[in-house]
């Protein structure tokens, strides 16, 4: 299975997420639900006022958490009505970066270093000065793991929200966060990968010139990480212990992501997946490789 076709919705897929058979996705104004197993779209509903490529999803039990510029709405998973929205900023200069979630709260990184931590049973909304630059990406784990415009490495305790390290690991950028048991890798600008002990945060390992644009951290398969560079269209295997290369294939999108066995990205108007068995091992037309047929 390479590069199947899960889902054509005949307009650009904005943003996806997958929970058991069902896929999630943003497209123009709508977020649409989708049987994985045979691609029917199941529900859609007009949610957004208008379009925009700056939206996210976070799913929750029950709940759908929408990213929206400087709102985070609340949406029922069932009826995709919105009950309820946050503003938390006032313009595009106090904007949304990322969010993650853990079973009590909502974690929100505004745009110049704000950390908004939100209660999901009561709404309360509570600020913190984290950062003196935006935050891009987070990992939600024993503490928080965060990284900046700075290039800094930030770690945040869960239970107070206060910064218990932070370190420039990176000239720039510190784009993509990826924990895989012990480790945490990071993805920066300047095109370097770093492999941080989480627990004591010595970077034990680093590549340079990894691509030659902007890239982010997919995930990580067996002993592989993988990363994507849609501006170089090419995404590559690394070996998790040395970061020594393994293979490149001429291909890439945003906001792919792995599960098990499968990886999944979005086309234009599709999503497809691939098992990693099968890609890793090659033995596939340079056309389906290109995605040009």
């Amino acid at each position: 299975m390479l590069f199947e076709s899960l889902i054509d919705l005949g307009k650009p897929v904005l943003k996806f997420k997958k929970e058991g058979d069902l896929l999630y996705v943003i497209s123009d104004k709508e977020i649409m639900k989708a049987d994985i197993n045979t691609g029917d779209v199941i529900q859609s509903k007009e949610v957004f006022p208008k379009n925009s490529r700056t939206r996210d999803l976070l799913i929750d039990k029950d709940i759908i958490y929408s990213r929206d510029f400087y709102k985070l709405h609340k949406i029922d998973k069932e009826t995709l009505e919105i009950n309820k929205t946050w503003e938390l900023g006032i313009d595009l200069s106090s904007d949304i970066c990322t969010l993650d979630h853990d079973e009590k709260n909502i974690y929100i990184a505004i745009r110049k270093g704000d950390f908004a931590v939100i209660n999901k049973a009561s709404g309360e909304v509570r600020v913190y000065p984290i950062s003196e630059s935006s935050i891009w990406d987070m990992i939600i784990s024993d503490n928080i793991y965060a990284g900046n415009v700075d290039g800094e490495f930030i770690v945040i305790d869960r239970a107070d929200f206060k910064v218990i390290y932070k370190k420039k690991i990176h000239k720039k950028n510190l784009k993509s966060l990826l924990l895989a048991g012990d480790e945490i890798f990071t993805a920066s600008q300047d095109l370097c990968i770093s492999r941080i002990n989480k627990n004591n945060y010595e970077i034990l390992d680093s590549c340079k010139k990894c691509h030659k644009k902007m890239f982010y951290l997919v995930g990580n398969w067996k002993d592989f990480l993988l990363t994507m560079s849609p501006p170089c269209f090419e995404m590559k295997f690394w070996d998790m212990s040395d970061l020594s290369l393994y293979k490149t294939i001429n291909r890439a999108s945003w906001d792919a992501f792995i599960e098990g066995d499968i990886l999944y990205e979005k086309e234009g108007n599709s999503i497809i997946r691939s098992d990693l068995n099968e890609l890793i091992t090659g033995g596939f037309s340079k056309e389906l490789i290109t995605g040009k047929i």
